[in-house]
């Protein structure tokens, strides 16, 4: 399991050499603007000062792909029907090049304030968190009259990755709970 950090555009460019504060980087070659750190456990960059500084999202690269897949151009109007955390809401923002109109839904009051803190810190201008339930507004209100993407993405456990996935019945009943 290798620590993954998307970045945007910018970011990339400024990103030419092989080290990133002392830590071993390299661009990813499947992913436009993500840097590769060494595995996890041999690479600390949380004290990276890009990172503290919310320049860098830290996330593993199979999160990038639903973003990636969707591909909004700028302009565009995007719902992500569940988007806390965050990061795949930073990612479509950055794809979005801040332009366009972000709709970020996430139900649960203790994420959807993790929400808006992380789309703050990342500079997600496009982006606004929206606290409800996906699932149960009118598609046909005049507020979601000009969407033209939508990514639903329910919470990852990232078990089907882990060398120890989750068998616990119990953690498994909070997953799903969660992805309700």
């Amino acid at each position: 399991e290798t620590g993954h950090v998307l970045v945007d555009g910018h970011m990339q460019r400024r990103l030419g050499q092989r080290h990133l504060h002392g830590r071993a980087c390299k661009l990813d070659m499947h992913v436009p603007d993500l840097i590769v750190f060494q595995p996890k456990g041999k690479s600390d960059i949380s004290r990276v000062p890009m990172v503290a500084r919310g320049e860098l999202v830290v996330q593993q690269k199979a999160s990038c792909f639903p973003a990636l897949a969707l591909a909004p151009p700028p302009g565009a109007t995007v719902i992500d029907g569940c988007s806390a955390p965050g990061q795949k809401t930073s990612h479509l923002a950055a794809l979005m090049e801040g332009q366009g109109r972000l709709l970020a839904f996430e139900q649960d009051e203790r994420r959807f304030m993790l929400l808006k803190q992380m789309l703050k810190q990342k500079g997600a201008v496009c982006a606004e968190a929206v606290h409800a339930n996906f699932l149960k507004v009118d598609p046909t209100a005049a507020e979601y009259c000009d969407v033209t993407h939508v990514l639903l993405d329910p919470s990852c456990s990232s078990s089907g990755m882990s060398l120890n996935p989750i068998t616990d019945p119990d953690a498994l009943h909070e997953l799903a709970d969660l992805q309700q």
